[in-house]
């Protein structure tokens, strides 16, 4: 095997080692002191060069073990890559059978490799070693935990966690994102409600409220347990998440990133009328009392006030629209509207409708009133398009949300492909199976900003309750919007296509209300 320590170094810190070389890398250092010894001469002088000063590895902490000013992030980055890889010895060194003296061998069983400003403040520095014991994280805080065994935590506060060994620990409160590469099989987080184990995945654990213990995978596999002495654990794959509580396992909805989604997910709304607290002070009504509550509809387009014919910067008449802002862009305000009814029920109008100008990069601008659009909680936007019958090369057409001169959430038909889909944040697109027509549609798109998903339906039967729609795709991330633009083209000509009603509101019935 090839002794150049600084090889292996700079291969570990880039992750480029197979599962075999991995354990070739164990044998060397294993199979002599000198060579134990050689690896962490150099490991310490490679954080040197970084960081300028490390603390003892298999040292017991002083009360100060890295004196650093908070958010100090590039040195800090650079001593956490240290300590990560320091990490990865010990598990390499210490995971060997009685080659080390007991006296020699580390009472740490893991290592802090990121704190943020808060965690700081608490006492919690990068470096750190962690012994067998209690460990609480504050409120708004975010720490990075490598553990003897291999496998690499993200706990976010407020969390209230029990290092039981190198690779098990007990959750009694908050969010733990585990990463367990290969050698870390088995790696196991304890709650009240149950036991996750790991089998080769990312996955995050939450813990501590009335709801029970999620478990959302990631990628790869979970084996779960409802008790210590569960003789028939059940597995969960990648991209699903599960409850445990009273000793059952329930399936529930996957949150890619319920790390940073707040521990208890349910908004409170003490006095029950359908608004939580948090968007209720935004609109400054009171939250404890029902008979005051904000408008659910917050803006409305419908395009009914306008002067039919071509426009350009026309100043806006909708409710809930910047003031003194106008219709940003270029298109053509329309006389009659569109309509659109499902399953008997029809969409209420009020007539009047807007056409782009078909011209690829040529948009028609609505913004938006910063007042109507809370920070938190749910968000509805729906309108109606209609495409024409005129057959292009590879046309679009749809609503986008922006922010400044950045496309967040793209809603209608695609240019890659003959159906109707969607685009987040400029990512793929991804279509829904539903083929272009020139008949009117109905989108409605679903922003949890709590939750931190985006849903879009389409065609959904007015007057109906949300949980009937058929919610044709779900993104695990939230557009931010600061105006919404309704834009369409093709290659080498023109596809000029119609709009109405566009709404935004805080609930379902808002945004798709029945015709009376």
């Amino acid at each position: 095997m090839d002794h150049d320590w600084q090889n292996w170094i700079d291969r570990l810190k880039s992750n480029d080692l197979t599962e075999a070389e991995l354990r070739e890398f164990q044998e060397a250092v294993e199979s002599d002191p000198a060579h134990r010894d050689a690896y962490l001469d150099a490991l310490l002088a490679e954080v040197a060069l970084e960081a300028g000063d490390l603390p003892q590895p298999f040292a017991k902490p002083e009360a100060e073990v890295i004196a650093m000013p908070v958010r100090r992030w590039p040195r800090a980055a650079a001593i956490a890559a240290g300590i990560v890889l320091l990490a990865t010895a010990s598990y390499f060194v210490g995971s060997r059978s009685g080659s080390i003296p007991a006296a020699s061998a580390p009472s740490y069983l893991a290592t802090i490799t990121d704190a943020d400003g808060i965690a700081e403040a608490a006492g919690l520095r990068i470096g750190q070693p962690l012994e067998k014991g209690p460990l609480a994280i504050p409120e708004g805080s975010e720490i990075g935990i490598a553990m003897r065994g291999g496998a690499r935590l993200k706990v976010r506060g407020p969390a209230e966690l029990q290092i039981d060994a190198v690779d098990k620990i007990r959750l009694a409160k908050g969010r733990i994102s585990t990463y367990a590469p290969t050698y870390a099989h088995g790696f196991t987080v304890d709650t009240a409600d149950g036991s996750v184990v790991d089998l080769g995945t990312r996955f995050v654990t939450a813990a501590g409220t009335a709801s029970g213990t999620e478990i959302h995978v990631l990628e790869g596999l979970v084996e779960a347990h409802v008790t210590a002495e569960d003789p028939a654990p059940q597995n969960l794959k990648g991209l699903h998440a599960a409850i445990l509580k009273s000793g059952k396992m329930e399936p529930t909805e996957f949150l890619a990133q319920r790390l940073v989604v707040p521990l208890d997910p349910v908004l409170q709304d003490q006095d029950s009328d359908g608004f939580p607290d948090v968007v209720e002070s935004f609109y400054s009504t009171r939250p404890d009392a029902a008979s005051d509550k904000p408008q659910a509809l917050r803006i409305e387009e419908s395009f009914a006030t306008y002067a039919p014919g071509p426009f350009l910067d026309m100043p806006v008449s909708a409710a809930g629209a910047k003031p003194g802002a106008p219709w940003g862009g270029a298109g053509s305000f329309e006389a009659t509207g569109l309509s659109y009814a499902a399953a008997g029920k029809s969409l209420k109008t009020t007539g009047g409708a807007i056409s782009t100008t078909g011209e690829t990069g040529v948009g028609a601008i609505l913004f938006p009133s910063s007042r109507e659009l809370p920070p938190v909680g749910v968000t509805y936007v729906s309108f109606l398009m209609q495409n024409p019958t005129l057959r292009a090369s590879s046309p679009f057409a749809g609503l986008l949300l922006y922010q400044g001169d950045r496309e967040e959430l793209f809603v209608g038909k695609l240019s890659t492909g003959n159906s109707f889909g969607s685009r987040l944040k400029q990512s793929d697109q991804d279509a829904f199976g539903i083929p272009m027509d020139s008949q009117p549609h109905l989108f409605v798109v679903r922003i949890d900003r709590n939750r931190l998903v985006t849903d879009v339906f389409v065609d959904p039967v007015p007057g109906q309750p949300e949980a009937s729609a058929v919610q044709r795709f779900r993104y695990q991330a939230v557009p931010n919007v600061d105006r919404i633009v309704v834009r369409s083209g093709c290659q080498g000509g023109k596809f000029p296509s119609t709009f109405d009603e566009i709404r935004v509101g805080l609930t379902w019935d808002s945004v798709v209300p029945v015709a009376e």
